[in-house]
């Protein structure tokens, strides 16, 4: 069965039948999920304390 994220959502096409099915996600590149992925992994490290800090940038002046 072939059909794309959102028909599947929707109900307009069948998911998976067994667990020999397989699944094939093309990632498009869209920014609002690499967005929602870091938010995502961000909240889960504070929640189990791991992960590192790191200060990016510096001193900029407006106009830079």
């Amino acid at each position: 069965m072939l059909g794309e994220l959102g028909e599947l959502l929707c109900g307009e096409c069948e998911g998976r039948r067994s667990a020999a099915d397989i699944t094939l996600f093309k990632s498009l590149g869209l920014g609002v999920e690499d967005v929602a992925v870091a938010h995502y992994l961000h909240g889960r490290a504070l929640a189990t304390g791991v992960g590192v800090q790191v200060e990016l940038g510096g001193r900029r002046r407006l106009g830079d």
